[in-house]
């Protein structure tokens, strides 16, 4: 297998369908040839061909010299839904992705979606996705304006942890959004700031306390935690217990258990990552189809790294976390 990328996007037949049914957000509108997902109040984003297109994304993939793809279900997800419609709909979608999977062969793998408005519930899909074939999930970094911490998702990283499969911590309509509606700083820096909010609740909160073996991927290259990593230590101890949370260590101990991707377009903001975790936690991502796949691949190109490194990022350590590629359903 040549490179592998873990950070791209499919819009389910299923999603689509469900959002394109609604008035309210999260909702599909527009025109066939110019339909819009628009994913909180007064934000919208193109509903991209390539997004409900695999056979383009396939074609895109090869024009890139990237050999497999992790698929995940982009932004709003089913979070926004009602608990009954939410969980029933990553069902139908979780089953498409494995269907997806399973037809293509050895190029594809893909995330579940879960309802994690209903804690219980999304572990329960978790545990039902992966029998079927697929490799993990992916969550949001806020739960339909809710956070994500420990609290709130410790049924779903249970099982994550009882399964040995990873979750991926990816951008959703920030919090912060009311100070961040201009200038495009939602997606520039809103975004980060809400992945980064999100995992050092995650960290603060415990989420490796107890589950020690935990797969937590972070997106966007660890987001802002290898700028600011110091600064969170230095931070949280000085605040003692109350910075600390349930640690008995620096934050930057467990922030160097997360794996990340490599989306970033600054070989300098890669170089720093390395520092923080590693290049054995760290894989080739593109963001496609919101991204250019030649976006990450200059950066990565930029970034100074070794043969035996690039190795590790673009290739083995993503088939180490995600593989088999193709589906393996029971």
């Amino acid at each position: 297998m040549g490179v592998v990328d873990v950070h791209t996007h499919y819009l389910a037949d299923a999603l689509v369908t469900a959002m394109e049914a609604r008035t309210e957000l999260p909702r599909i509108s527009g025109t066939r040839d110019d339909r819009v997902i628009e994913y909180g109040y007064g934000n919208a984003a193109a509903l991209l061909p390539a997004m409900v297109d695999l056979d383009r994304q396939k074609r895109e993939m090869a024009d890139a010299s990237v050999d497999a793809a992790v698929l995940t279900v982009n932004l709003p997800g089913v979070d926004w839904f009602t608990p009954a419609d939410g969980a029933a709909i990553a069902r139908e979608v979780n089953d498409e992705l494995a269907d997806l999977v399973r037809d293509d062969g050895t190029r594809l793998a893909a995330l579940a979606v879960l309802p994690m408005q209903t804690p219980e519930q999304a572990a329960a899909e978790l545990q039902r996705a992966v029998g079927n074939g697929l490799q993990g999930a992916m969550v949001y970094s806020n739960i339909a304006g809710r956070p994500l911490d420990a609290e709130a998702t410790g049924a779903v990283l249970d099982a994550a942890t009882e399964l040995e499969v990873p979750i991926v911590i990816h951008p959703t309509y920030p919090l912060s959004a009311a100070t961040m509606d201009a200038y495009a700083l939602i997606p520039a820096l809103g975004f980060l700031v809400d992945t980064t909010t999100a995992i050092l609740r995650l960290i603060l909160g415990g989420a490796y306390e107890d589950r020690p073996e935990l797969k937590l991927v972070l997106c966007h290259a660890g987001s802002l935690l290898p700028q600011l990593a110091g600064r969170i230590d230095y931070e949280s101890e000085r605040h003692g217990a109350r910075g600390l949370g349930t640690l008995d260590g620096r934050p930057s101990e467990r922030m160097r258990l997360l794996y990340t991707d490599v989306v970033s377009a600054w070989p300098p903001a890669l170089r720093s990552t390395a520092e923080l975790v590693g290049t054995e936690r760290m894989m080739f991502g593109s963001d496609y189809p919101f991204w250019e796949h030649s976006r990450s691949r200059e950066a990565l190109d930029g970034a100074g790294f070794q043969p035996d490194e690039l190795g590790r990022i673009e290739r083995d350590n993503a088939a180490s976390l995600f593989g088999p590629f193709g589906g393996a359903g029971e």
